[in-house]
């Protein structure tokens, strides 16, 4: 049986969203909450709840947020057997500073304790992995950890670049990447090209295509989202969010895109069913967020009102 294996972060989540507009230098009134997070989590969480067989590596902690979250990642249906704990490192923590429209302004991580992945512990993981599997990492791995993968996995490669400033370290990769999901800052930063028009649209693709990457995916918040492959590059929309958290709204794009490719499902289908399992996260707290199943988020792809336009 084939299965996803992700390699990446995971998180405590602070979550700060505030009631009025922001304002820069004073205490803001809002609403604070506590999740378990990180980009590779998030795709694991969602990739676990729509019935993968999924395994999660990661870095965590001993301390006790470290092993809560091992066990929560457990209680999902993840195999984290193959995850490392880190004893003299506090778990990996991010911060995020969300405006009264619920959109993100700010962000901070503490991610040290993934400098502790290397080859030793890479090299046995990659081993159980054939060429049918998918491996989905996330750019808060080290260059060495992410060329290592890149050269030495069995199985098809998916990224997420995490940051328009982590980006850089998926750039000698790329022509190993079956799947890439940046955003449209992340893709500007390496191509140089910010998506303006359809015209812009379709040289980011072509770009990324160029590049050796076999499927490219960029989301652009209400404008949409661009699916590239050497046959097809077409722009999708879809109906106005009522937005609820944006934070891991793309990480449910990826994850549940890879799941319905995993499933031998067309790009084109693949890319309707991710863009139902992220709208439906962003409309729900991270609560809720957990609840999500396949059967949801099929049902819901047409209220989802997605249009397609071949670029």
């Amino acid at each position: 049986m084939s299965s996803i294996c992700v390699i990446g972060g995971a998180n405590i989540d602070i979550v700060g969203s505030s009631i009025d507009p922001l304002q820069n230098f004073d205490s803001n009134p809002g609403e604070i909450s506590i999740a378990y997070g990180g980009v590779g989590r998030n795709i694991a969480q969602i990739c676990a709840l729509l019935g993968e067989n999924i395994k999660f590596v990661t870095c965590f902690s001993g301390d006790s947020y470290g092993q809560s979250m091992k066990e929560d990642c457990k209680r999902l249906g993840m195999d984290v057997s193959m995850s490392s704990t880190v004893e003299d490192l506090p778990s990996s923590m991010y911060i995020a500073l969300l405006d009264n429209n619920r959109d993100m302004k700010l962000g901070m991580s503490d991610m040290r304790i993934l400098r502790r992945m290397d080859a030793k512990m890479l090299q046995p993981i990659l081993e159980t992995l054939h060429e049918d599997d998918i491996i989905i990492i996330d750019s808060n791995l080290d260059m060495e950890s992410i060329e290592y993968i890149a050269i030495h996995a069995k199985a098809r490669i998916a990224a997420d670049p995490v940051s328009a400033h982590k980006a850089s370290r998926l750039k000698s990769v790329l022509n190993h990447l079956d799947i890439f999901k940046p955003n449209q800052f992340e893709a500007s930063e390496l191509t140089g090209i910010w998506i303006k028009d359809e015209e812009t649209a379709r040289q980011n693709l072509d770009w990324f295509i160029e590049h050796g990457v076999k499927e490219v995916i960029i989301s652009m918040a209400d404008r949409g989202i661009l699916l590239g492959t050497a046959e097809h590059k077409t722009w999708f929309t879809h109906r106005p969010i009522n937005m609820e958290n944006a934070t891991g709204g793309g990480d449910s794009l990826l994850g549940a895109y890879v799941a319905s490719r995993l499933a031998g499902k067309c790009p084109l289908e693949s890319m309707r069913f991710g863009i139902s399992a992220a709208v439906i996260s962003i409309e729900q707290d991270a609560v809720r967020r957990r609840n999500l199943n396949t059967e949801e988020v099929n049902a819901k792809i047409s209220d989802m009102k997605i249009e397609e336009k071949t670029l």
